[in-house]
């Protein structure tokens, strides 16, 4: 059994490792995913930085700071991890073995902004933006812009042809940064732009610089490397893109008398909803008797329809005469193939194949 120390806490290097952000919304977003994935995470208290899946064993889950975990997998310290998009490709490696399983896990959307003083009147977008640097640049002078992203707001700038400024380096309240006067305007992200307007900041038209989200991401030279690890990386990934698949659905349930839609044999309410396109569902409807009193033969049609298209859903339930018409979230939907561990897995034999 071959273990590693990492803060003085011991991992056996024969378990994947899952990197979690330790606070804030990407914690509390990713202790959620998982609970409904049926993958509860066993954490004694928050000043414990490891945790176990009961349900899952052989996992080590570590939490990290959210900007150290693409770092932590680049080392090889993590296998896998919960990371926003922005700060995965603000910090890994270029060219190196981490790579995004699944982009969006549906919790810790923002966007990196570039924002300006209200006062600057003149500069309403990127257009004007160019111009004010390049005017500067004139004067012998260079735009200072305070953010903690300088890679992605350095590409972002050169593409829209904006290549006279200095990358002040800054963490913490960075909004306050042009009233200090160490920078001239600010990048940061943000999920609302309350914190920016507070700060008397203006957002710039076509200023989004990168739109983020929770990312499950993933060392494809250790997940080849460990025994087991790939099955039990595709356990993780199958359950929580299963349930990411169910969030777009929903169950829908009717009881429907034969009587009054004037057929005898439950068979032919095949035809009657098979005719109509909005009923058609996930791979079709299925149905059921029902025991009841009431007089004739009653049906139970049950549903998987698109969350739009539940209205739409209801009133042509109404219109064959449905009853009792409810709904239910769904669980997981698992597809002939996961896409997601199909892309790990073909990552993996081309790291193999590269070796």
């Amino acid at each position: 059994m071959k273990i590693i120390k990492l803060r003085g806490v011991k991992f056996n290097l024969n378990n994947i490792s899952f990197a979690i952000p330790v606070s804030g919304a990407l914690y509390d977003g990713s202790l959620k995913l998982l609970n409904k994935c049926g993958l509860n995470v066993s954490r004694p208290n928050d000043r414990v930085y490891t945790a176990k899946i009961p349900a899952l064993q052989g996992v080590d889950i570590m939490f990290q700071r959210q900007s150290d975990i693409p770092a932590r997998l680049d080392s090889n310290v993590a296998d896998i991890g919960v990371v926003g998009l922005d700060s995965f490709y603000e910090k890994k490696i270029d060219n190196g073995n981490s790579i995004v399983i699944i982009d969006n896990l549906g919790f810790g959307a923002s966007d990196m902004v570039l924002a300006v003083p209200e006062a600057w009147l003149d500069v309403k977008n990127l257009a004007d933006l160019a111009d004010l640097s390049f005017e500067m640049r004139e004067k012998g002078q260079d735009l200072r812009i305070a953010t903690k992203y300088p890679r992605l707001v350095t590409r972002f700038l050169n593409q829209n042809s904006i290549y006279y400024f200095n990358i002040v380096d800054a963490s913490g309240g960075i909004e306050v940064a042009p009233y200090i006067g160490y920078a001239d305007m600010i990048c940061d992200i943000t999920a609302t732009g309350n914190t920016l307007r507070q700060n008397r900041l203006k957002i710039i038209e076509n200023g989004t610089v990168f739109s983020s989200q929770a990312a499950l991401v993933a060392n494809i030279e250790n997940i080849s490397k460990k025994t087991n690890s790939i099955e039990l990386a595709k356990a993780i990934i199958e359950k929580i893109e299963a349930h990411l698949n169910s969030r777009k659905f929903i169950r829908v349930t009717v009881n429907l008398s034969l009587d009054d839609l004037g057929i005898s044999d439950p068979e032919e309410l095949i035809s009657v909803v098979g005719s109509n396109p909005t009923l058609h569902g996930l791979k079709g409807p299925s149905f059921s008797n029902v025991i009841t009193n009431e007089p004739g033969v009653w049906v139970s049609l049950e549903l998987i329809i698109a969350n739009d298209q539940l209205l739409d859903c209801v009133n042509e339930l109404r219109a064959l005469g449905g009853v009792s018409i409810t709904t239910s979230e769904l669980g997981m939907i698992f597809y002939k193939d996961s896409v997601a561990f199909s892309k790990l897995e073909s990552a993996v034999e081309i790291f193999g194949e590269r070796k």
